[in-house]
């Protein structure tokens, strides 16, 4: 009895046990990252099966986790069962995580897989628009490139290249950059104030809008404008370089010793503010600080541009550095459409070592300098080349670079030259120019007359008498042309004095009348030259006596005003084409 209630006891305690050591078990957690490692596992033994398996049940246990139904897409696409992949990418896209880019990568993959060439070319576009420098980028370029090359693709990528081209031209219509570009700088101030006065926060439209005001030589609202941005923004590289090439400009070095120290701290790992950052050293005359920033630069990039090639030669031939500059231009020289602007500042450097000149100026700008370009551009003007270089961006700035600083004789051309332009830039740059104060009347004259050339309407602003004056241009005489080069008008005045000393004052109205045509054919013609003035007002006599059937002979003529037959030949057959028809 007293056997049997112990041997009961002793059950009963040995159950207790029992039932305390099951309490002190761990229970095993199912969980998504519990799977998420089995997952893994399996993966890594090549036991793809259980390893879908596993990344089913994370979706299961954590059905918003976007890296879930990556993985499991990624096991699928394993087993090959694409279709099913491209559901779980989709649905990541389109129900979890838009931005997850790298699924579009993955679709591409794909789809290429199930041969639908266009729709994987079509995904793997879409990868590269949304993130250019992404981890899978290289391998995204290359499947691009075999899906164009190999199977006929390339659709899709025109397409996406003219939207992203579009999108891209409406942005830079936006900020102002699209007239910056194509040289229409009066255009760009009247969109950029526009723009800041609606959105004053927008600070690449107010650095935008500082260039255009640089470029259209109002300097001080440039240099105001620039510091409007450093006060919201004081470390903006845009507004910090602006400001220190304008105040260079103007020759402030107390204004400017600050900024340049500022600047030379600066190093951006950014591209494209790296080379702002060391141009504008080199503008303002800081070459050897310049020449440290474009090294250090091309030290950091996979493959230097044309444009980081030219600044480093022109930086270390700005510092005295000239094999270091000849050895870049010759690199320079073999990249295409670069030979040109390689092989001239080579012949310009082995004049400069010929001379022994310690340094050698030359110009951070990305072509030829300015004023070899307006030489070619009065060549291409001679041969009747307009529209080759009509929107020309370098072109305009070289255009408007002479407007602002070159000799009459230049500004006249330029004048001349924009009047063949004939578009609003043109013409608004044109206005702006009669608003200065400090341009001689003929120049006044010149660009009336191609304003009235280009038929432009309304008012025009302009100094007479020290004022400024606004006149209608219905009211501008019609031979205003007379008055754009004194020798034009000196020829039509001989001529009138000698019909009137002739008695034929009445024929001096056709005079008028028919110089003033050919001068306006002349205008927009470089290969017209009008040379010796006595010929042109022997010619202009001759042409008018004869029209009117006056007896007269060329030699007499010739002998009245001291100049050659054949001369006076010459230019009354010129003059001959605009008279009127007689009945």
């Amino acid at each position: 009895m007293d056997r049997h209630t112990t041997s009961d006891s002793n059950t009963l305690r040995d159950r207790r046990s029992l039932r305390r050591d099951r309490n002190n078990v761990i229970a095993m957690q199912f969980d998504a990252a519990f799977f998420f490692e089995r997952g893994v596992r399996y993966l890594e033994r090549n036991q793809l099966k259980k390893a879908l398996h596993a990344f089913r049940k994370t979706v299961e246990y954590e059905p918003n986790n976007p890296i879930n139904y990556c993985n499991l897409a990624g096991v699928l696409s394993e087993l090959g069962d694409f279709e099913a992949s491209n559901e779980a990418l989709l649905h990541v896209l389109e129900k979890l995580d838009p931005d997850m880019t790298e699924c579009q990568f993955y679709l591409a993959n794909n789809y290429a897989n199930m041969g639908h060439y266009d729709i994987a070319e079509e995904y793997v576009i879409r990868y590269l628009d949304k993130d250019p420098e992404g981890e899978f980028a290289p391998d995204a370029e290359e499947m691009l490139d075999i899906l164009m090359d190999e199977f006929g693709g390339g659709d899709a990528y025109a397409k996406w290249e003219e939207t992203r081209k579009e999108r891209e031209r409406t942005q830079a219509i936006e900020d102002g950059r699209h007239f910056l570009e194509e040289g229409q700088f009066e255009a760009a101030v009247q969109w950029l104030e526009g723009l800041t006065k609606r959105d004053p926060d927008d600070t690449a439209a107010r650095n935008n809008l500082s260039l255009a005001y640089y470029y259209t030589g109002r300097y001080q609202q440039a240099i105001e404008t620039a510091e409007q941005v450093l006060e919201r923004e004081p470390d903006n590289i845009h507004g910090l370089c602006n400001l220190a090439v304008f105040t260079a400009h103007l020759g402030s070095p107390s204004a400017l010793h600050p900024i340049v120290k500022k600047l030379k701290k600066v190093f951006p790992l950014h591209y494209d503010h790296a080379m702002k950052v060391g141009t504008t050293l080199g503008i303002i005359g800081e070459h050897a600080a310049a020449f440290d920033v474009f090294s250090r630069l091309a030290r950091l990039v996979d493959e230097s541009e044309p444009v980081l090639m030219h600044s480093i030669a022109a930086s270390a031939a700005n510092s005295g550095r000239y094999g270091t500059a000849r050895r870049w231009w010759k690199v320079l020289s073999q990249e295409p459409d670069m030979a040109e602007v390689a092989l001239y500042y080579l012949d310009a450097l082995r004049e400069a070592e010929h001379l022994g000149l310690r340094t050698l100026r030359v110009s951070y700008q990305y072509d030829v300098p300015l004023q070899v370009k307006f030489a070619e551009m009065k060549k291409r003007l001679s041969r009747g080349d307009i529209d080759s270089w009509r929107s020309d961006p370098l072109l305009r700035t070289s255009l408007y670079w002479g407007l602002r600083h070159g000799t009459d004789e230049m500004r006249r051309a330029v004048i001349r030259t924009l009047s063949v332009i004939g578009d609003p830039d043109a013409e608004r740059t044109l206005r702006s120019f009669l608003q200065r104060q400090d341009i001689p009347v003929t120049l006044q004259a010149a660009a009336l007359y191609a304003l009235q050339r280009m038929g432009a309407r309304g008012r025009v602003e302009l100094w007479s008498g020290g004022q400024q004056i606004s006149v209608r241009m219905s009211d501008v005489p019609k031979d205003i042309i007379l008055t754009v080069d004194p020798v034009w008008s000196g020829i039509y005045e001989s001529a009138e004095n000698w019909l009137s000393s002739q008695h034929k004052k009445r024929l001096a109205a056709e005079a008028k009348r028919v110089w003033s045509g050919f001068l306006r054919h002349v205008f927009g013609r470089n290969e017209i030259v009008i040379g010796k003035p006595e010929i042109w007002t022997a010619a202009l006599v001759y042409s008018v006596l004869k029209r009117h059937g006056v007896p007269v002979r060329q030699k007499d003529v010739a002998e009245e005003f001291k100049v050659s037959t054949s001369s006076v030949s010459k230019a009354a057959g010129k003059l001959s084409g605009f008279f009127l028809t007689m009945p």
